[in-house]
């Protein structure tokens, strides 16, 4: 089972490394961008699409990595004042409420959402036409990424919460 559970770290971890290079890409197009406007007088018609959309790929893809990495965003004043037990179990709780059902309504509209997009053939509303429905699929590819990565650090949680030890977990990031 341990396993199972570092695949899906590796999983994001990688999706991570290869979808970090957007930010490279996005700096070069910009780059290109305002040298075509300042030195050639000829801006790009399709630069701020695309740029747009990689920071978009970049943004949502990454988000399953960011939970094994724990950059969220929480609020752990309370959390903070009790046991590392009591703590796993107010988080098994949270995301057993909030996060499970929501990933799953997200999950469910942005695929009806993306299918949409690709059956129209959807582009940008722009004069370089670029298309959207490749940007729109990875919001259900994210989401996936991100519901793995939660129901991971949710049987990581219940491990720890039944006296065992991951041997892939860090024990300073137990609970």
């Amino acid at each position: 089972m341990f396993r199972v559970l570092r695949l899906v770290d590796w999983l994001n971890t990688g999706v991570a490394w290869v979808f970090s290079w957007a930010v490279i890409l996005m700096m070069l197009i910009t780059v290109y961008d305002v040298a075509m406007r300042y030195f050639f007088a000829s801006p790009t018609i399709w630069a701020f699409d695309i740029t747009t959309q990689l920071y978009g790929l970049h943004f949502m893809i990454l988000a399953g990595y960011a939970l094994t990495r724990k950059a969220h965003v929480s609020v752990d004043i309370v959390t903070e004042l009790l046991s590392p037990k009591v703590r796993a179990v107010v988080d098994l709780i949270g995301y057993t409420v909030f996060f499970l059902p929501f990933m799953v309504v997200l999950i469910w509209r942005s695929y009806g959402f993306a299918m949409t997009s690709w059956a129209r053939q959807e582009t940008t509303w722009g004069i370089a036409a670029i298309p959207v429905y490749p940007i729109k699929t990875v919001i259900v590819v994210a989401a996936c990424l991100l519901l793995l990565q939660g129901l991971v650090h949710m049987i990581r949680t219940i491990v720890f919460l039944a006296g065992y030890e991951d041997p892939y977990s860090d024990p300073r990031e137990a609970a």
